[in-house]
């Protein structure tokens, strides 16, 4: 239960944070943190990740109810076996970050990001994040690993 508890914090942190920057910041406003290595601003995204499908909002977000669907059942039954630990908290990690974003998708019919990186690769400063992206992302690394790692 540990998992689906934490999983449940990690949505509700990246949504709380989603909720202040809706209703704090305009779609201009940038604001920087961490010495001006992060740059905060409020970005909305119809579409998949780097807006793929944004034309197409209707897909993206049966697309994506039909994976967490998917993804919770697969987590239920993979909290029944034992051991398995580190894949368990990365698919923790993806769960948490994947319904924040999937929350966003039917309730505000957008998913709200609101971080970059200032860094010299212009492409990569231009693209707008959210912690859920970060969840699902570094999720994703713990399950491979754990997949790579596990023993038969």
């Amino acid at each position: 239960m540990i998992y689906l508890f934490t999983a449940g914090i990690l949505l509700l942190l990246d949504l709380g944070i989603k909720w202040y920057v809706e209703t704090h910041f305009t779609e201009d406003d940038t604001r920087e943190a961490a010495g001006g290595k992060i740059m905060i601003r409020k970005s909305h995204n119809s579409g998949m990740a780097m807006n793929v499908l944004e034309d197409r909002p209707e897909v993206v977000r049966w697309l994506s109810a039909g994976f967490g669907s998917f993804l919770f059942i697969y987590y239920l039954y993979l909290l029944s076996r034992r051991g398995r630990k580190v894949e368990k908290a990365g698919w923790m990690f993806v769960l948490g970050g994947a319904c924040s974003n999937l929350y966003d998708r039917f309730k505000r019919k957008y998913v709200v990001d609101y971080f970059s990186f200032r860094c010299r690769w212009k492409k990569l400063q231009n693209i707008v994040f959210n912690l859920g992206d970060l969840f699902i992302f570094g999720g994703s690394i713990l399950v491979i690993f754990a997949q790579i790692f596990r023993k038969k």
